[in-house]
């Protein structure tokens, strides 16, 4: 009985013991305001927290879990023998690099305090249960908030953090003021308003300004209502008189009296903004930005960052600037609205507000920039954009930018495809899962450090050093560089003759994270300025003119400028009969699309019909004239249209071929299916086109899903198809003009519910990209079998299922697996029926 009395003393005072652990350790600090006053251990300001050990005995956490949520409270790990001294602090980063080095420990996950529904610190013991939590309370640039005491159970805003050290000596307040409101909604209005600043909190004084700089307690003082009588950033605080109170947020809004855009606008406002933009490429001004739709509300505004963007460009007297809200300032962490017409992304960090760089008008009337129309860049982008290519853009929109309540231009606000947010959007790809080269110069990795150079490089060696018509060492780079994505990348700046890129304006990047995409290198555009015959030729092109040869971009080996080998991969690469058949057609296909004359002078005429409205208040305020202007564009557009009508015979020429040929493309009966014509896949018919003989054209025949109709054959004025003209996919050398059918037929029915009728099976297109469809009708109900094997039989996966007897159908994933040959095997009881597929 002793004995069972003394075990349990020992394990009741096992779980006093460890509950008095727990409540020994509390979160004491933490700051979500880090921008710049504590560096990490990879030089980065992150959000921190502390935590405090209130016993003198030193207490080991190791197994203890860190949050942002309480209902998920063990997200993070404390690793074993992490040990608080005495009444001593430790530190953890919020960074979400889930590291641990030398006892700096970063976090799985980052903080934001600006979010509406708020998060939380959360300190949970080994078994998960929470000893202490704490909401995250908003907080300006550089302060923390922090116990009243070490321990103690008063919290208090810390204007001087005390990040791994005691909060005593720390300055102390209760709060911030109530942030003043307005009583008019910022916008657009018709003659002189009246606006009210409003604070019912007892004993404080509205302190305001007009000229979009931050107030102070030295700024005018409210007093009665203001007549506002131009256009006017208002910006106004409140400051309480009881001195544990910290000054308010800012409030501002812009007011634009007596003015109306044709496009949506951006107000930009902060000290030293117009110093900024004036050319003191040295000021990183902090204020606000307001985005205006056309209907005139104002749709979104944030806090945050500005800093000077651009090179060449910065000589120009309208400038570039980058915008970057900042969550550390406690106001949001993002410009929420959907800014542009071809993304649905509607949360932007960062964004490029860019006066048309060098393409800038009037662009200060240098000689470099004769012929300048304000569009060059912008339009290339959204160009590529629009067309599909398989790169990442700084897609745009035209807006009208205002600083500091001033009239600043006509502007394109640009996105970032640089940028870890865009990475992260676009393609699960976050800051830590990726490798970005940039080259403007030099080289440098923006994400990924030396190890990216050091891959990318290894990738380089081993394509210029081998035969890439040995197929499985074509594969093996196919496999880590996207080939598709380098072939366009060369293709735009060939078709738009830019003479401002290989050594300058190029970047590529890959993701790490292998459930993600984006896992091979891929190319972005950036700053495709000097295109269509303008600007300084800095990459040294052999010919600037609109009939520079299409194969110009191959003879660009020079190390010298090909600084990181593109093309001298591409040349290599070219060594691969199948690649060079792609590399050949691929520029066909865009000759037809979204390079031929069409699209191009249709797009830029929509552009230039934008921004027409709002150029005659842009020359007024930068100079210029609208009849130079309009020459100006009229310049450009003629050589597009030269350009883009020269380019099938630059084709021929480039490559020894024949033609070009007119070709119609259609499908009987109308609407019965859809055809694969090299890299484009067609849907509306006819098509017409132009093409070339000598090589080859690819052709396969989509069926609808729906099979209400099958593909029965192919007609042409040569019939010259190979393998034969009832094969679904086919190749065709061009020998004049044609008319080329795909003929459909609706498929014989299959009886289902006859005991005659026989398990039957089909796979569909045999072609594929990323997927295909096995279909097949079931005599009796049972289990089958759908396996995809590689060329050598082996099994890769397989799908295993109960059907009952009638049609059915299943689609074969097929993105997670490499291009080559494969078979899809349908098994039913003894029955076993194989197809043969290609992934392409």
């Amino acid at each position: 009985m002793k004995k069972i009395t003394n075990t349990i003393l020992i394990f009741a005072f096992s779980i006093f013991y460890l509950g008095n652990i727990s409540a020994q350790i509390v979160i004491n600090e933490y700051s979500c305001a880090n921008l710049n006053s504590f560096a990490d251990n990879y030089n980065d300001y992150e959000d921190w927290v502390e935590l405090h050990n209130v016993s003198n005995q030193p207490v080991n956490i190791g197994g203890y879990y860190l949050s942002d949520n309480p209902d998920n409270p063990d997200r993070w790990k404390i690793p074993v023998g992490t040990t608080i001294s005495a009444n001593g602090f430790l530190l953890f980063w919020a960074s979400g690099r889930d590291t641990t080095i030398n006892n700096n420990f970063h976090l799985n996950f980052k903080i934001i305090q600006t979010k509406s529904t708020p998060e939380s610190f959360v300190l949970a013991n080994a078994n998960a249960e929470i000893i202490d939590m704490v909401e995250i309370k908003k907080t300006k640039l550089g302060h923390a908030r922090g116990r009243m005491t070490d321990g103690a159970a008063t919290w208090r805003i810390l204007t001087q953090p005390s990040p791994d050290a005691s909060n005593n000596n720390s300055p102390k307040f209760s709060a911030y003021a109530d942030r003043p409101t307005f009583d008019l909604d910022p916008g657009f209005y018709q003659n002189s308003i009246t606006v009210t600043i409003e604070n019912n909190e007892p004993g404080t004084a509205i302190y305001y300004t007009i000229d979009g700089t931050e107030p102070t307690q030295e700024s005018p003082v409210y007093t009665a209502p203001l007549v506002l009588s131009q256009t006017t950033v208002l910006k106004s605080i409140a400051v309480s008189s009881d001195t544990t109170m910290l000054n308010s947020f800012i409030e501002f809004s812009t007011f634009f009296i007596n003015v109306s855009h044709t496009l949506p606008v951006f107000s930009v406002s902060a000290n030293q903004l117009l110093e900024l933009a004036n050319g003191n490429n040295e000021l990183r001004p902090y204020g606000a930005i307001e985005y205006f739709a056309l209907n005139g509300e104002r749709k979104g505004n944030s806090y945050g960052e500005l800093n000077s963007h651009g090179q060449d460009s910065w000589v120009n007297d309208q400038r570039s600037i980058d915008w970057v809200s900042r969550d550390e300032m406690g106001y949001s962490s993002v410009l929420e609205e959907r800014l542009f017409s071809m993304s649905d992304r509607e949360r932007f960090q960062r964004f490029i507000l860019r006066a048309a760089g060098d393409d800038n008008y009037p662009g200060n009337f240098l000689p470099e920039h004769n012929g300048c129309a304000h569009i060059r860049d912008a339009y290339v982008h959204n160009l590529a954009k629009r067309g599909g290519l398989k790169l990442d853009v700084r897609v745009s929109e035209k807006v009208i930018l205002y600083l500091n309540g001033q009239y600043w231009g006509v502007y394109d606000v640009r996105e970032i495809p640089d940028d870890h947010d865009y990475t992260d959007y676009y393609y699960n790809q976050g800051k830590y899962d990726i490798q970005y080269i940039l080259t403007w110069g030099q080289t440098w990795a923006q994400y990924g450090g030396n190890e990216a150079l050091q891959n990318w490089q290894t990738l380089r060696n081993y394509v210029l050093t081998n035969d890439m018509s040995i197929q499985e060492k074509f594969d093996n780079v196919a496999a880590q560089l996207d080939v598709e994505s380098l072939v366009d990348y060369v293709l735009v700046n060939s078709v738009t003759v830019c003479s401002d890129w290989l050594n300058y304006n190029t970047g590529w990047w890959r993701g790490l994270k292998e459930s993600a995409k984006h896992k091979k290198w891929g190319y972005i555009l950036w700053d495709n300025d000097a295109t269509f015959g303008y600007y300084i030729n800095y990459t040294g092109i052999p010919d600037t003119s609109a009939t520079a040869a299409p194969c110009d971009a191959e003879s660009l080996t020079n190390p010298d400028v090909d600084l990181n080998s593109h093309i001298r991969i591409l040349n290599k690469l070219r060594q691969n009969v199948a690649f060079n058949q792609y590399y050949i057609s691929r520029q066909i296909d865009l000759m037809n699309t979204v390079f031929s004359c069409d699209n191009m002078l249709n797009y830029l005429d929509t552009i230039v019909n934008k921004i027409a409205p709002e150029m005659p208040m842009h020359i007024t305020r930068w100079g210029g004239s609208i009849m130079d202007w309009n020459d100006n564009v009229e310049r450009l557009r003629n050589f597009i249209q030269r350009r883009c009508e020269f380019y099938a015979e630059g084709i021929r020429d480039c490559y020894g071929l024949t033609g070009p040929y007119a070709v119609s493309f259609k499908v009987l009966p109308e609407d019965a299916g859809a055809m694969k014509i090299n890299s484009l896949t067609v849907t509306d018919f006819p098509y017409i086109g132009t093409y070339l003989g000598g090589v080859n054209l690819s052709l396969n025949a989509i069926e609808d899903t729906s099979l209400v109709y099958l593909f029965d054959k192919w007609q042409s004025n040569f019939d010259n198809f190979n393998p034969n003209d009832t094969t679904q996919h086919v190749i065709v050398n061009l020998q004049g003009s044609d008319d080329i059918i795909a003929h459909f037929a609706e498929p014989i029915p299959v009886a289902t519910n006859d005991v005659d009728a026989q398990n039957t099976c089909r796979v569909y297109p045999t072609l594929c990209d990323e997927q295909t469809i096995v279909q097949w009708n079931q005599r009796n109900a049972e289990n089958i079998a759908i396996q995809l094997l590689d060329i050598s039989g082996r099994t890769l996966w397989q799908h295993s299922a109960y059907y009952s007897a009638g049609q059915h159908q299943f689609v074969v994933q097929l993105h997670d697996f490499p291009n080559g040959a494969y078979f899809i095997k349908y098994i039913v009881g003894r029955e076993q029926q194989q197809f043969k597929i290609s992934k392409l």
